[in-house]
């Protein structure tokens, strides 16, 4: 097993975790990189800009010094990699979620297990963990990256608007009945949310939905089933949107 002082030098390192549901990340920072994985469950991921939804098809790659909070949406076990920074500095200074590939997702597994585990043949765990350490950062390199983050808003009445449709996605309620619950006009409402999330009100909902759908895919959840808790009248409206928004279908996506 690594020791610690000898961690600090290594390219990429392991980290596991296990949270229960609703268990609340406290902000933080890390020194290295973090790809977050979640082998099982799903995580709410928060930075000052922008909210992700991280199942087991995907990592949020989360560059060094940059806070970030998270809730568990379910039970939620986590196998992460950190990276120094000089490895992580060529894929730039933003937050990305990424498609895990079988190859990275096993890699990723792979080395939690080995520090986490003893050696009798300490060279040849040294030489493997590189091996291994260089897969990642190449496989991390490739990926393909997900173009569903959620712009967050820092203004308290929209904050409370996406967190009630991030916790009911199927409500179809428009932008006047929230300026009536809020005591505001809907134009000032829509200039408000377009200048604080960069989107229109539909947009962020369909944002929404992809990045809601994503997770629920990754657990198996049918199209038809998938459609109905996010509110579509069928399976062919929802698939016609995620096709627009990710360019394949959601049985393609799965595949």
């Amino acid at each position: 097993m690594l020791s610690i002082e000898e961690n600090r030098f290594e390219q990429v390192i392991g980290m596991q975790g296990q949270h229960d549901y609703r268990d609340v990340i406290a902000p933080h920072t890390h020194l290295r990189a973090q790809l977050l994985y979640p082998t099982e469950g799903t995580l709410r991921v928060h930075t000052a800009k922008h909210v992700w939804i991280v199942s087991p098809h995907s990592a949020l790659w989360i560059p060094a010094g940059v806070e970030h909070s998270a809730v568990a949406l379910s039970q939620v076990k986590l196998s992460t990699a950190l990276v120094d920074p000089d490895s992580a500095y060529a894929l730039g200074p933003d937050c990305i979620l990424i498609k895990m590939t079988d190859l990275l997702t096993a890699l990723i597994i792979r080395i939690n297990q080995m520090q986490s585990s003893g050696f009798d043949n300490r060279n040849y765990a040294l030489e493997l963990i590189k091996s291994i350490q260089f897969l990642i950062l190449d496989e991390i390199h490739q990926a393909l990256s997900l173009p569903v983050e959620l712009p967050w808003p820092t203004d308290s009445r929209l904050v409370g608007i996406c967190e009630a449709l991030l916790s009911q996605p199927q409500q179809r309620k428009d932008l006047t009945v929230w300026a009536d619950h809020i005591g505001t006009s809907p134009r000032t409402l829509m200039r408000l949310f377009q200048k604080q999330t960069g989107l229109t009100y539909r947009a962020w909902i369909q944002h929404m939905h992809i990045a809601l759908a994503l997770a629920k895919l990754a657990r198996g959840e049918s199209v038809a089933r998938l459609a109905t808790a996010l509110g579509y009248t069928s399976p062919s409206a929802f698939s016609a949107m995620f096709k627009r928004h990710m360019g394949q279908t959601p049985q393609q996506f799965r595949r």
